[in-house]
């Protein structure tokens, strides 16, 4: 935050600093797909394709610089639009960049299955390196401290998951608001691929953060809808 503001300046609260560092560390996500799979070439500029999505201005410096030069004074970032709006825009910009991203690779690949496997194995590792950065752990958390930490790193935090069983021995979440129930993506082809792909991302982060918690993913219907179940023990 800035140290100095004049009385008609808005200051960003704690948790809006924090919501913005966990979009950026989704945002990164992709950017790491697309270093997988061309290790060559630059993270070409998604939103330069996407004329009818309306935007921030200042959402461009997302694509058009380096993701660690980026200013993490999100006050930089906001001009003169509330602070909230500009962090909605700024997630379903994210999604979007990662449907289309996904979208892209699937068009330009000629085995689909592999280009899966390949992107499963990266999000995996992104899981793993982000807890284990964030975190400075080996792996030596244990199960309730490695949902903690979890809850804590995940875009949507405490907000998206809702704790279905608690015990010593297991925790099972229900993640209510995966890339299936997120509004922008309710018609992309990819929205099931994604979810896997975070399914995937999730494992990672616990084999960084916590190397005895098993994690299984299961499918539930709730109504009409199908949310994810993350069983940890």
């Amino acid at each position: 935050m800035n140290p100095v503001h004049g009385w008609n300046e808005r200051r960003s609260t704690l948790e809006q600093e924090r919501r913005f560092k966990r979009l950026i560390s989704l945002h990164t996500l992709s950017d790491y797909w697309i270093r997988t799979l061309s290790p060559q070439q630059a993270a070409s500029h998604h939103l330069e394709r996407m004329a009818k999505v309306t935007l921030n201005p200042n959402l461009w410096q997302f694509e058009k610089n380096r993701l660690d030069q980026l200013p993490l004074n999100l006050e930089e970032l906001v001009g003169a639009q509330e602070i909230d709006t500009f962090l909605s825009e700024l997630e379903s910009t994210i999604w979007i960049i990662q449907a289309s991203t996904l979208e892209n690779a699937e068009t330009a690949s000629s085995n689909r299955r592999e280009l899966q496997n390949i992107l499963e194995q990266a999000s995996w590792n992104h899981g793993k390196l982000h807890a284990e950065t964030i975190w400075g752990t080996q792996g030596n958390l244990n199960l309730r401290e490695g949902v903690e930490a979890f809850l804590k790193t995940h875009v949507y935090g405490n907000q998206s998951f809702l704790k279905e069983r608690d015990s010593f021995r297991e925790i099972t979440l229900i993640w209510k608001h995966s890339p299936l129930q997120t509004p922008s993506l309710m018609d992309s082809p990819v929205a099931e691929l994604l979810c896997t792909l975070h399914e995937h991302w999730i494992r990672g982060f616990f084999y960084g953060a916590s190397r005895n918690t098993r994690v299984e993913c299961k499918r539930t219907l709730i109504r009409t809808e199908s949310f994810p179940h993350l069983i940890l023990r």
